[in-house]
């Protein structure tokens, strides 16, 4: 159903008519964003956001401990295009590299190391919105598996 979205909606976009953060990020950059999840078969959740999700419930966390610790694997697992139309492709590189490091010490972080990414996103109005998008689409994922 999603093959060849990319290709299709891409085409004809150029420098000069590209509208869209995503048609923007997709000239300059080759970010294909949601459209190619989408056509992969969303990789990031299927590969980071539901088994983050999946192996926090069973270690006993809250569905949104568990919740959080899955969209941070998913902000390192795919480019948030909201992110990068928030700041910048270097912003959004600095910050998935610094949530890899948090997530290396620990894959399902404390409160207050969530509270210090929170209050930090906050001050330089940043939104991890498509990684949220990808969670929502996560945790559907798993209600439907579960029922």
């Amino acid at each position: 159903m999603t093959k060849g979205i990319v290709e299709h909606d891409f085409r004809e976009v150029t420098e000069e008519n590209a509208g869209t953060t995503g048609e923007k990020l997709y000239v300059k950059y080759g970010i294909t964003g949601i459209r190619g999840q989408a056509e992969k078969g969303v990789p990031a959740v299927m590969e980071a956001g539901l088994p983050a999700l999946e192996r926090g419930l069973k270690k006993g966390l809250s569905l949104e401990q568990a919740g959080c610790a899955a969209l941070l694997a998913l902000m390192v697992s795919t480019v948030d295009t909201n992110l990068i139309g928030r700041s910048n492709r270097e912003t959004q590189l600095q910050v998935t590299e610094e949530i890899k490091e948090i997530l290396e010490k620990n894959p399902y972080p404390e409160e207050d190391m969530l509270e210090i990414l929170d209050r930090a996103f906050i001050s330089k109005n940043l939104s991890p919105g498509g990684s949220a998008d990808l969670l929502a689409f996560t945790y559907f994922l798993y209600f439907l598996k579960e029922q």
